[in-house]
């Protein structure tokens, strides 16, 4: 067989495959014969020109050019012809099947057919629904081809019933105020066709009867006419939004046979949703007759968002986005509309939520490049965009689309980043596993050679194994480079600072790659094309590779709009709303942010984990606390900057595992993007300033102290982090201080008990909740010296007491503790104090103390603890009882078990057993 044959029995096979895959023929690229048989580009284009011409295959101008057989386009139309108007209605093998076969039903039954009621919300599609029935009405013989179909809106004129019956049924010169005139009525002129009554439930009683009388008996007469009454053959289709079961339309449903309820958008799939998209904007680019192209993410948001007025709504959102498009393409020089996400209307946009709900279903349809809509041949055609071969041309128009809407070099950078990566990722996977000799037919046999030679040498040199797919796309791409730089065109990579800097390795070796090229074919190879040779080895690894999901992306951040305008931003720029804001007033309590966080997290894990990106303070625990009561994992960054959001959700939407994120954006600068109003003030403290605040009975009290002290340090406009901590044993307890001393600057330790680090400051409860967490923090602040004091002492009995930890003392010392707890948790304080007073005296009496500081941590744990009985929330699962040996500590957990009775009781509620380990752990620590 000849090699032209060959040519068009593949794109014969082809279209045939998109037919049947995809349900419409979009045609084949040049390159996609040339790799199918194997032969030069050159060739295949020949072949497929001499076709053209030839009259046995169409040619479709745009970028790049597209071939479809001749009888492949000519059965598509034929297959539309065969089908009937109703089985060609988008969704009639689907949500609309029944209403389709009791259309057919009611249009065949004999003699004139069955009087139909059409149900439905606002926008669902009854008008056209109606008027599909008439066309297949026609279609099978029932109606000539030239009987009427007459439309009528009964809310038109529903404030003027008089009015109303005229136009209905026709009126006599002078039977009302105004009728200067006979008039014909449209039940007349639709005689032998069909007569369409859309908001049918807004006619007057009298009309009803004047129409049910004409549903019976098939005849009418108009207003003022007294004479016999006239006879007419129309077949009646009313549509209402009324409920079915209403008193109003109960008359209708015992006059009309056939009732069709067609449904709300919501409940259509997302096939057919997609279908009427399609045809939509065919519509709009027959009016306008010019092509409109639509970008991936524009499609993914018309196909999620809620349209409360159904189809109508969404044909008229497409009708405007491409009205806005318009505007653009006026006042430019391009040959085509463009319609982009970033245009879109917020509520549009707000689909996004749904993609993960969805996601299987959008990838069967498979949205990864623009899609072109145009006119062909007197012929609507779908287009797939942008299957070139060259990343140049697909970058330069990118960065020339960003810089035309204003946006800074810094975020073009960005954003571009994502585009190579998406770019290289698309052009490798298209890649089969052939043979050499078929990739020597299409590349140069010494740009293949010496790309397999680098690739053995990079494996070497990196250590990794290379998709067998890299040969082909990295050649093919090498090719494409040396005759860019044969012609003088530039080179640009805008990411090349990044790529630098994040993929070191990888970058030596693409150097390499260079200097091979220079000597094979004395060629230099500019750094951005390494950059860009970088990025296919990189990204190598992700090739083939099934994510189920992507990493979610919280961003959480004091105030009340930084973290939202943060998330908003990154989502805009890189045009998906994948990133969420979490605002936290200063006003809010930690324990709401800390469940309202937790939620959020639960919700943005599609199963590959979450990354949280923060500002300071609790939040910076709180990805520990979330992962330990829900298993997901979460990496926490803090000190966010706008960048650091952009580059965590761009590596997420390339589906980059979670390490690898928080890797990535960590080694960004932590300074990107802030400005200090005083550097001097920080210059002797590159390390955050930190208070840590321990406690043996759980985080809860740790947070609520916390809470106490960010008040007061906001108060004296402070910049201090606090980190809430649960001690589970000293040695723990000691080696997390360690830590936190080699990464932050630890100016103290507020806890009930005294880390064996004694250059830590630290401070009791006791002390902070009688106000003197200024005075113990002044040696620290003072002149922005840590060290040296500023003559302000402690009492001379209290430093004692600190240094001796006493543990005998009177009650009445913390009647303090009354005021606090009425102030910071929602119990009765008095009743609660005189129960744990209660408490305190059993403990003593069987022998076992608690120090004053131990108590007021206590005091608060418990407190907290039981507001949460109280308002029936749930007190998370602890490991205390895990700390302790129930052999060993077995009479002392008797004795706390009876003396937690009196609280109890009292306060009519019951504690956890982890609450009663949580005290004897306690005690384990005093004595």
């Amino acid at each position: 067989m000849k090699r032209i044959e060959n040519v068009f029995t593949i794109v014969k096979r082809l279209c045939e495959e998109q037919s049947n895959t995809e349900g419409i023929v979009t045609g084949v690229s040049t390159e996609q014969v040339a790799i199918r048989l194997g032969i030069q580009r050159s060739n295949a284009s020949c072949d497929l020109n001499a076709l053209v011409k030839a009259g046995r295959l169409e040619k479709i101008e745009g970028k790049p050019v597209l071939y479809q057989s001749i009888d492949s386009s000519q059965s598509e139309d034929e297959d539309q012809m065969e089908r009937s108007a109703l089985d060609a209605i988008i969704g009639a093998d689907k949500s609309l099947k029944n209403a389709v076969k009791q259309a057919k039903a009611a249009v065949r039954y004999p003699p004139l057919g069955l009087h139909t009621l059409l149900l439905g919300e606002t926008g669902v599609g009854k008008s056209m629904f109606a008027e599909t029935i008439f066309r297949y009405a026609q279609e099978i013989g029932k109606l000539q081809a030239d009987a009427p179909f007459i439309a009528f809106n009964c809310a038109d004129y529903a404030h003027n019933p008089q009015l109303l019956l005229a136009q209905l049924f026709g009126a006599k010169k002078g039977s009302y105020t105004g009728a200067d005139r006979d008039r014909v009525g449209l039940v007349e002129k639709a005689n032998g066709g069909i007569l369409f009554l859309d908001e049918v439930h807004r006619l007057s009683p009298e009309g009803q009867e004047m129409l049910f009388y004409l549903i019976d008996k098939g005849l009418f007469r108009s207003m003022g006419e007294v004479e016999s009454y006239r006879k007419v053959e129309v077949l009646i289709i009313c549509a209402t939004t009324e409920n079915v079961d209403s008193s109003l339309l109960k008359t209708f449903t015992r006059r009309i046979p056939m009732i069709i309820k067609l449904p709300v958008i919501r409940e259509r799939t997302i096939s057919e949703r997609w279908e009427l998209i399609k045809s939509f904007f065919k519509q709009e680019v027959q009016c306008l007759n010019v092509p409109i192209s639509v970008s991936p993410n524009a499609l993914k948001a018309f196909l999620l968002y809620d349209c409360p007025n159904n189809i109508g709504q969404l044909k008229s959102d497409i009708k405007l986005s491409c009205a806005r498009a318009f505007l653009d393409y006026v006042g430019s020089k391009d040959e085509i509309i463009k319609v982009s996400s970033e245009e879109l209307p917020e509520y549009i946009l707000k689909g996004f939520v749904k993609y993960k709900e969805h996601r299987e279903d959008l990838d069967t349809i498979g949205l990864t490049e623009d899609i072109i809509f145009q006119v062909s041949h007197g012929k609507k055609i779908q287009i797939k965009y942008r299957d070139t071969v060259s990343i140049y041309e697909v970058l330069e128009q990118k960065i020339k689309s960003l810089r035309t809407k204003g946006m800074s070099e810094k975020n073009i950078q960005l954003i571009m980043g994502l585009d190579i990566d998406t770019y290289i990722k698309q052009y490798m996977a298209k890649f089969r596993k052939d043979n050499l000799e078929a990739l020597y037919k299409i590349v140069d046999r010494k740009v293949v050679d010496v790309t397999q030679k680098f690739l053995r040498f990079a494996s070497n040199k990196i250590g990794k194994q290379f998709n067998d797919k890299i040969l082909f796309g990295m050649s093919i791409h090498i090719s494409s480079t040396l005759e860019r730089i044969r012609e003088g065109k530039e080179i640009s990579n805008p990411h090349l600072t990044e790529i630098q800097k994040s993929y070191s390795k990888e970058f030596s070796a693409a150097v390499h790659f260079g200097v091979l090229l220079k000597e094979t074919f004395g060629i230099q190879i500019p750094l951005d094309e390494i950059g860009f040779i970088t990025m296919f080895i990189v990204l190598d690894e992700y090739i083939g590779k099934e994510y189920h999901g992507r990493v979610g992306v919280v961003v959480a951040m004091h105030g009340t709009s930084t973290a939202s305008s943060m998330a908003e931003v990154a989502n805009r720029l890189l045009g998906e709303q994948h990133a969420i804001g979490y605002d936290m007033p200063l006003e809010k309590k930690t324990e709401t942010a800390l469940a309202e966080i937790t939620q959020l997290v639960k919700e943005r894990n599609e199963g590959q984990g979450v990354i949280m990106l923060v500002d300071m303070g609790s939040l910076v625990m709180f990805g520990h606390m979330i992962y330990e009561n829900t298993s997901i994992p979460i990496k926490t960054i803090e000190m966010t900057s706008t960048p650091m959001v952009l580059e965590a959700v761009r590596k997420s939407l390339m589906r980059v595992p979670l390490d690898d994120i928080y890797y990535a954006v960590t080694n960004l600068s932590p300074y990107i993007g802030r400005i200090y109003s005083n550097p001097p003030e920080i210059s002797n403290r590159l390390k955050n300033d930190v208070i840590v605040v321990a406690c043996i009975t759980g985080k809860g009290t740790a947070i609520k102290l916390k809470t106490m002290i960010e008040s007061l340090l906001t108060a004296q406009e402070r910049r201090v982090d606090i980190i809430p901590m649960e001690i589970s044993s000293m040695k723990d307890f000691d080696a997390k201080l360690t830590k936190i001393k080699k990464e932050k600057n630890l100016i103290a330790v507020v806890s009930s008990i005294r880390p064996k680090d004694s250059v830590v400051h630290y401070i009791s409860p006791k002390q902070l909740l009688e106000g003197k967490l200024d005075i113990l923090l002044a040696n620290v602040f003072c002149d922005g010296k840590e060290t040296l004091p500023c003559n302000i002492s402690l009492d001379v009995d209290e430093e004692q007491n600190i240094s001796e930890g006493k543990t005998v003392f009177s009650l009445d010392r913390l009647s303090f503790m009354q005021k606090i707890i009425s102030e910071h948790v929602s119990i009765d304080s008095e009743k609660f104090m005189e129960s744990f007073r209660l408490f305190y005296l059993e403990l003593a009496r069987n022998g076992f103390f608690i120090s004053e500081d131990a108590s007021i941590g206590l005091i608060l744990h418990l407190a907290c603890a039981i507001e949460k009985l109280l308002t029936g929330e749930v007190i998370a699962p602890s490991n205390s009882c895990e700390l302790i040996d129930m052999e060993i500590d077995k009479e002392i957990y008797v004795i706390v078990e009876a003396a937690l009775q009196s609280i109890e009781e009292n306060l009519r509620i019951k504690l956890p057993i982890s609450e009663y380990c949580n005290i004897v752990k306690l005690i384990h620590y005093t004595y």
